[in-house]
C-alpha cells in the first residue's frame, strides 16, 4: 500500500509544521485529525511532499471530502505566518469558524452559480450621485488587477454610495465582494444600507454572532449563495469562489490590528490577498493613515477624492477652549455647557465625546493619597456607578466600593476624573427634561441594544449624545449641530508614537458627525494645550493639512511611516526575568543593520499578574526588518538557554502601542 506524506499545520504555539502520512491522497487545504502528543488535534494539510527522512505518524481521519481552503488562500496564510512571525497553525485557526475547529464536524462543500436576474432587479438605486461620486465610481470600476486605491472622502461625502455602485458592478460580473469594517458597532448601519440595495445577497460576519450563525454565513459566502460579506477582522480570509473586489472601510482604524495572540492587521492581510489574486482593493477613509498617505505619495497606491458633503452643507467650525484655570463641571467647561443649552433651545442635538467609560477613572483617599489599584495590573480601578463596582479595564476584575480608606481608615474617599456615566448623571441634572443617550461598551452589551440606541437617537429631534469612540465611527445623526470633545489631551501627552495621529483622526471623525443637515455646526475642543501645533493644525478642519504636517515631523524624527519597526514583548511574573530575556535576545540581532531600543517597560507595565517589557527594533527598509526578525524568531525558538523559556514572548510587527 502506498504512503503519501503531508505537511500539516496544527494550532499549537510552535513555529513549525508537522509531517504525517496517509494511504490516501489528500488535497492541500483539507482538515484532518492527527495524533499530537497524547491527544487528537485538528490539522490543515498545507502541502504534499514526495518523501521524508523522519519517522511519521499516520493521519487519523480525513475530515472533509473537499478542501476548506484553496492553494491561493494557503499561500496567503503562509505569507501572514512569515510576515508576523507567528505559527502557521494558529494563523489558519484564527480564520476558521468555531464549528470547524473541532475534529467531530465534517464540512460539505457546495457551489452555487450566481443569478444575474436577481442582481439586475437591484439596479435601481435610492440616491442620485453627485459629479464627484460619479467620477469616483467610474475611476474605481475601471481598475483592473491588483490596484490598491485610497478613496479619500470627507465625512458625509457619500463613500458608502460609491461602494454600493462598485459592488453592483462586481455582482453583474458574477463576482463576490468582501467589505471590511473596523468594529461591530459600524456594521449595523453599513449592513442596513447595503442590504437595502442587494437583499439576501448580503451577509454579515463578526464575533458577536453565535458560532452557528457565523458558520452558516461562512458557508454561504464560500459557496456563492451570498455574494457580499460585511465583516470585521475575522472576515478578512473567508473563502470566496470568485472574489472580485475588497473594500476596507475606515482603513485608518486601529481596530483592524489584533492586539492579542496572533497580532495581525486585517487591513494588511486584505491588501496581500488582493495582490495575490490580482483584484482591486478600495481603502476608504475621511482620515487616512499616514502609512497609506505615504504609499500614495510614492505612487504605490492610487487615490480618488470626494471633497464635499453630499448635502452641500459647510463643515463644522472648530473652536479650542482653554480650560486652564477654569472650574469644570464633570469635565465640562461653563462655555461648553452654555453651548449645549443653546443647541437644545434650537431643538437640535449635542454630542459629548469622551473616550473614558465608567463614572470616574480614579478612586482616591484625599487624606493619605491612597489610590484604588488593580491587584493584577498596573492600572487604576475605574468606578462604575450603575454596577456599584471598581473595575479594572485591563483584566475586567471587579471589586466592591469601600466606605473607608483601606490604608488609613479615614472616610475621605472621593472620585477623580470624568467618565461617560458621570457626564450622563450631571447632564440629567442640568437638563432634566432632555433625552440623554449614552453609547459605550457598558451600554451596548445586550444583543440588539446598539441598534435600539441608534434608532432612538435618529428618531428624536433634540437631545444629548454621550459616548466613547463608538459614537464617532460612521454614524449619521441628521440633527446633530454641536460636538464637545472632552479629555483629548491624552493624545497630546501620550508616549505612544501613534497617539497624535489617532487624536487627529478622532477629532475630524467626531466633527464629521455634526452639521450634515443644516451646516451650522460647531465643534468645541477642550484642552490645556491650546498652543500645541498639531491641535492648531486640526483647527482648520482640514485633515490632509494636519497629516502632511505630522508626516514632516515624523520624517525629521525618523519615525513611522519613514522607518519600519517591530517590538519583542516579554511577559512573566518577574520584571527582571523579562529584562534578562530581552537582553539575551539582542545577541541574535545584527545591531549594525537596525536601531535597538530597550528593554523598556510597557506603558501598562503589569497586566493580569504579569510584568511586560519591550525591545523595539527599527530598520530603514521592510525587507531588512523582516530578515532580522526571521533570524531572531528562529534563533529564539531553537535556543536552549533557559532564560527564553521562563517568559512568554512574542513579536509584534507594525505595533500600534507599547
Amino acid at each position: 500500500m502506498s504512503k503519501f506524506f503531508y505537511n500539516v499545520a496544527i494550532a499549537v504555539p510552535l513555529r513549525q509544521i508537522f509531517t504525517y502520512h496517509s494511504n490516501q491522497q489528500i488535497i492541500p487545504g483539507t482538515r484532518v485529525a492527527v495524533k499530537f502528543g497524547r491527544t487528537n488535534k485538528l490539522g490543515i494539510v498545507t502541502e504534499a511532499i514526495n518523501e521524508t527522512n523522519i519517522k511519521t505518524k499516520p493521519i487519523h481521519i480525513v475530515l472533509d471530502d473537499l478542501p476548506i481552503f484553496s492553494k491561493t488562500e494557503l499561500k496567503i496564510f503562509q505569507w501572514a505566518s512569515d510576515y508576523y512571525l507567528h505559527p502557521i497553525g494558529e494563523v489558519i485557526n484564527s480564520f476558521l469558524p468555531t464549528n470547524l475547529r473541532q475534529t467531530k464536524n465534517t464540512f460539505e462543500a457546495e457551489t452555487i452559480e450566481g443569478n444575474k436576474e436577481i442582481i439586475e432587479q437591484n439596479s435601481e438605486f435610492e440616491t442620485t450621485l453627485n459629479s464627484e461620486q460619479i467620477k469616483a465610481v467610474k475611476f474605481l470600476n475601471e481598475l483592473k488587477g491588483f490596484m490598491p486605491t485610497l478613496l479619500h472622502g470627507v465625512t458625509g461625502s457619500g463613500k458608502t454610495e460609491v461602494y454600493i455602485r462598485c459592488i453592483y458592478e462586481q455582482l453583474l460580473n458574477n463576482k463576490s465582494v468582501l467589505v471590511l469594517a473596523p468594529e461591530i458597532a459600524l456594521t449595523p448601519q453599513l449592513e442596513s444600507r447595503v442590504k437595502d440595495q442587494f437583499g439576501d445577497l448580503v451577509g454579515v460576519y463578526h464575533s458577536k454572532m453565535t458560532p452557528s450563525a457565523r458558520y452558516k454565513t461562512w458557508k454561504k459566502f464560500r459557496s456563492g449563495e451570498i455574494k457580499v460579506i460585511i465583516g470585521t477582522r475575522s472576515a478578512a480570509m473567508i473563502p470566496a469562489p470568485k472574489l472580485g473586489l475588497i473594500v476596507v472601510d475606515e482603513e485608518h482604524d486601529s481596530s483592524y490590528k489584533q492586539q492579542e495572540g496572533f497580532k495581525f492587521s486585517a487591513r494588511d492581510i486584505a491588501i496581500k490577498r488582493a495582490q495575490i489574486i490580482k483584484i482591486p482593493i478600495i481603502l476608504g477613509s475621511a482620515t487616512p493613515s499616514l502609512r497609506t498617505l505615504k504609499l500614495v505619495e510614492e505612487k504605490k497606491f492610487k487615490t480618488i477624492s470626494l471633497t464635499k458633503r453630499v448635502t452641500q452643507k459647510n463643515p463644522p467650525k472648530f473652536t479650542i477652549l482653554d480650560i486652564n484655570d477654569v472650574q469644570l463641571v464633570s469635565g465640562l467647561a461653563p462655555q461648553a455647557i452654555e453651548a449645549i443649552s443653546q443647541t437644545l433651545k434650537q431643538k437640535k442635538q449635542a454630542m459629548i465625546f469622551i473616550n473614558r467609560r465608567g463614572f470616574a477613572p480614579q478612586f482616591i483617599c484625599s487624606y493619605c493619597d491612597w489610590k484604588a489599584m488593580c491587584n493584577s495590573c498596573d492600572s487604576s480601578l475605574v468606578f462604575h456607578h450603575q454596577a456599584a463596582r471598581l473595575i479594572c479595564h485591563r483584566c475586567d476584575s471587579a471589586f466592591g466600593v469601600p466606605t473607608h480608606c483601606p490604608n488609613c481608615s479615614k472616610a475621605q474617599l472621593s472620585f477623580l476624573g470624568t467618565g461617560t456615566e458621570q457626564l450622563e448623571e450631571t447632564l440629567k441634572e442640568l437638563f432634566p427634561k432632555i433625552s440623554i443617550h449614552r453609547m459605550d461598551r457598558d451600554s451596548t452589551t445586550k444583543a440588539g441594544s446598539l441598534e435600539t440606541l441608534l434608532s432612538e437617537i435618529n428618531n428624536s429631534d433634540t437631545g444629548i449624545l454621550i459616548g466613547t469612540q463608538m459614537l464617532i465611527k460612521g454614524h449619521d445623526f441628521p440633527n446633530l449641530e454641536l460636538v464637545v470633545a472632552v479629555d483629548i489631551d491624552q493624545g497630546i501627552t501620550s508616549l505612544n508614537s501613534s497617539a497624535v495621529e489617532e487624536m487627529g483622526q478622532q477629532l475630524i471623525q467626531v466633527a464629521g458627525r455634526a452639521g450634515r443637515s443644516y451646516g451650522n455646526a460647531t465643534v468645541l475642543v477642550q484642552s490645556r494645550y491650546v498652543n500645541d501645533q498639531n491641535l492648531l493644525q486640526l483647527k482648520s478642519g482640514n485633515y490632509l493639512n494636519f497629516a502632511k504636517s505630522l508626516m514632516k515631523q515624523r520624517q525629521l524624527t525618523n519615525q513611522p511611516p519613514y522607518i519600519f519597526e517591530a517590538s519583542i514583548k516579554a511577559s512573566s511574573p518577574k520584571a527582571q526575568t523579562n529584562i534578562e530575556m530581552l537582553n539575551h535576545a539582542k545577541q541574535f540581532i545584527d545591531s549594525s543593520k537596525c536601531l535597538l531600543i530597550g528593554p523598556i517597560p510597557a506603558i501598562q507595565s503589569k497586566v493580569r499578574g504579569s510584568y511586560n517589557h519591550h525591545l523595539l527594533i527599527q530598520a530603514n527598509t521592510r525587507t531588512r526588518l523582516n530578515k532580522l526578525l526571521a533570524h531572531l524568531s528562529h534563533s529564539l525558538s531553537k535556543d536552549k538557554n533557559n532564560i527564553s523559556k521562563k517568559v512568554r514572548w512574542g513579536i509584534n510587527v507594525d505595533p500600534l502601542e507599547f
